[in-house]
């Protein structure tokens, strides 16, 4: 059994290429010149952002590693793409899986009881009926949700302000802001003038 810290890693984010197209949506539409420095393109779409459809005009994907309770809320999200490791599949009790369960990491409960002795009789009883001939689609049915989880999610910066300003409050799952509020500030910190604005979504 092996229990991780939830984390994510960017795997598309091309400000330049991004910040331009989005600059030609606002041009397209206002018959406006093209800024001419990358500076003066994220100048013209903070000004301009309140108009958001042409913040469709960009692209950033994120892999995450975290429970799948977690992961049920992200795939809400709608206008996004997402493909999640799958436990139908996937038989944990395999070489390449190190032949255990992965699960999350959760602090808050651990001053209740041991959640490493219930884990590991949840490893010990997934295991138990794939020897005995359950396919890994009948052995998930014993899997609790803090099971570890990899969400490749894609969407465009539109619907990425929405899902920041859903998932980074109080009102969202301590653990789904464990993710999203350092996602956060690691694309604010390049694209203030996309982002800059959620700041007060965040407590």
């Amino acid at each position: 059994m092996k229990i991780i810290k939830q984390s994510y890693k960017i795997t598309r984010f091309n400000p330049e290429m991004d910040v331009y197209d989005i600059c030609d949506g606002y041009c397209t539409c206002y018959h406006s010149k093209m800024p001419p420095t990358f500076e003066a393109q994220c100048e013209f779409i903070r000004k301009h952002r309140e108009h958001e459809s042409p913040l469709e005009h960009s692209r950033l994907s994120v892999k995450f590693f975290i429970n799948r309770g977690i992961s049920h809320e992200l795939v809400r999200h709608r206008l996004a793409s997402f493909s999640q490791e799958s436990t139908r599949w996937c038989n944990y009790s395999k070489d390449r899986f190190g032949n255990e369960l992965t699960f999350t990491d959760d602090e808050t409960i651990k001053e209740f009881f041991s959640t490493n002795d219930l884990l590991e009789t949840i490893e010990q009883k997934y295991i138990d009926m794939l020897a005995a001939g359950f396919k890994a689609e009948q052995a998930r049915a014993i899997l609790p949700n803090n099971l570890k989880t990899t969400l490749l999610v894609t969407a465009n910066f539109r619907e990425w302000r929405h899902i920041f300003a859903e998932r980074c409050t109080k009102r969202a799952h301590y653990q789904m802001r464990e993710v999203m509020i350092p996602l956060f500030r690691e694309v604010n910190s390049v694209l203030p003038c996309v982002f800059d604005d959620l700041e007060e979504y965040i407590a």
